[in-house]
């Protein structure tokens, strides 16, 4: 944010009203912050920041009607401080809602174990280099380009397997699986077609 200049004129005069006013102000500060001494301090800055910046508004005031404008404008900005925080404070709730653990519901870790199951099933059932490419996949970690590599076939091949086998398996266990397997394809991680 640009600040802008206030003339030496305008700097004088709020300096004054600095001199004259500060004290008193202070005290309003600390009362209506409920004893916070720094956040009374930065409010009476921040006050006197602003007058300065609308000197042409306060400086046309009287001494009483400046005194007047300094405790609203150091009153507003407290409450706005007030609501910034509130603000921040629910926001923090928000998140810490939201990314909350919380324990597994019973029916989903049967459900879980039971898919677990039937995909180990399935996998076992698989012809012997199929069970291989996905078992290098999906439990070892490898890469496409890795498992071809390992077991002597070509690239294209390996995710001609991991895609039968995906196939297999949800077309076996289907409602059980994590929709994660979904987003676990090859071509997804390596960015090639197959």
């Amino acid at each position: 944010m640009k600040q802008r200049r206030i003339s030496k004129n305008i700097a004088d005069q709020v300096a004054e009203l600095f001199d004259n006013e500060e004290p008193p102000l202070l005290n309003f500060a600390v009362m209506m912050t409920g004893g916070r001494e720094q956040a009374a301090k930065d409010l009476v800055q921040q006050t006197f920041m602003a007058a300065a910046l609308d000197w042409e508004t306060v400086g046309q005031r009287p001494p009483a009607g400046q005194r007047a404008w300094l405790r609203t404008t150091c009153r507003n900005k407290w409450i706005d401080e007030i609501r910034r925080e509130r603000r921040l404070r629910d926001l923090q709730g928000q998140l810490l809602r939201h990314h909350e653990r919380t324990e597994a519901d019973p029916a989903d870790v049967v459900v879980s174990r039971d898919a677990l199951a039937r995909c180990w099933e399935v996998l076992r059932a698989l012809p012997p280099v199929r069970h291989q490419v996905a078992w290098l996949y999906w439990i070892d970690g490898h890469t496409s380009s890795q498992i071809a590599v390992i077991l002597g076939i070509s690239p294209s091949g390996v995710r001609k397997h991991l895609s039968l086998a995906r196939e297999i398996i949800h077309r076996q266990v289907g409602p059980y699986l994590n929709a994660r397997l979904d987003d676990d394809s090859p071509d997804a991680h390596e960015g090639v077609g197959a």
